[in-house]
């Protein structure tokens, strides 16, 4: 009778134990689950995350590339200068929008802080694929054309057409702005180094130096740097890239400003206020 006893106490403290385990296995199996569903809740939050609305009374944030000139730069004196400067300075009179102009130098971190909405614009964004993830434009106010600058002394016979002036990259290293548009249309050409540096204007100073082979620039922007620091450094061969450009602005935004932007630069537009401005800076 005791060894009856005895064999049923054991089979009893078995089961317990059995049902213990199983439940401490099924309680950790919640916790896990429910750490999925709240890190999945989070990050549905982080997406429907409401759009940052900007009244005219707001303060608009627009970065500004510190070494664009003549279309923008910072002066010595540290005031923004520039046919985009005084154009979008046009624009938000126009809109009535209160705004602020931000110098940069290295537009890394500036796309970093417009996905998060911390910047809000950017001037002079070209009409890009990849710019389009994050930025929404605006109207296109001018076509920029990019052409190759190299050393001087290269006697290298550029050809006149954009796809054989390409194919004279190959197997060189050619200077661009971190992952910036001609970074974006050239990165498929495999058998062309690309170099990455924090503008393209740094790049040119790198192209004087002998440090790379070649940068593709704005002709005009090309020009002022290189005749401004004595760079030994000339545009060759016909424009290789043709790019619309507007003003980005980010999608952490309520589209709305964009579209009274537009507005606002049509009205411009059309008084013909930006083709006299355009001439009076580049008399094209």
């Amino acid at each position: 009778m005791k060894k009856i006893t005895l064999v049923l106490f054991l089979l009893l403290l078995s089961v317990s134990c059995s049902r213990k385990n199983s439940e401490l296995i099924i309680s950790k199996s919640n916790v896990t689950e429910d750490k999925v569903e709240k890190k999945s809740q989070q990050i549905d939050d982080v997406d429907k995350k409401p759009l940052i609305e900007i009244t005219k009374t707001d303060s608009l944030k627009i970065y500004v590339r510190s070494d664009g000139a003549p279309g923008m730069y910072l002066d010595t004196d540290g005031v923004l200068k520039g046919f985009y400067i005084d154009l979008e300075k046009a624009i938000m009179k126009e809109m009535g929008q209160k705004y602020e102009l931000i110098s940069y130098s290295d537009v890394g971190p500036v796309v970093q802080k417009i996905k998060s909405g911390i910047a809000h614009s950017a001037l002079a964004t070209p009409l890009l694929p990849d710019y389009k993830t994050f930025l929404n434009i605006s109207n296109q106010y001018e076509i920029l054309k990019y052409v190759i600058f190299l050393p001087s002394k290269l006697d290298l016979i550029v050809p006149e057409n954009k796809e054989n002036t390409i194919k004279t990259l190959s197997g060189k290293r050619v200077g661009v702005q971190t992952r910036g548009h001609i970074y974006q249309l050239l990165r498929d050409y495999k058998n062309i180094e690309l170099v990455e540096y924090p503008t393209t204007t740094v790049a040119m100073e790198a192209l004087s130096k002998g440090e790379i082979d070649a940068v593709p620039e704005v002709k005009r922007i090309g020009k002022y740097y290189s005749k401004k620091n004595n760079w030994a450094v000339k545009p060759a061969g016909s424009p290789i890239f043709s790019l619309n450009i507007g003003t980005g602005f980010s999608k952490a935004l309520d589209p709305s400003v964009v579209d009274r932007y537009n507005v606002a630069l049509k009205s411009l537009i059309d008084s013909g206020y930006v083709d006299t401005l355009y001439k009076s800076y580049f008399g094209e």
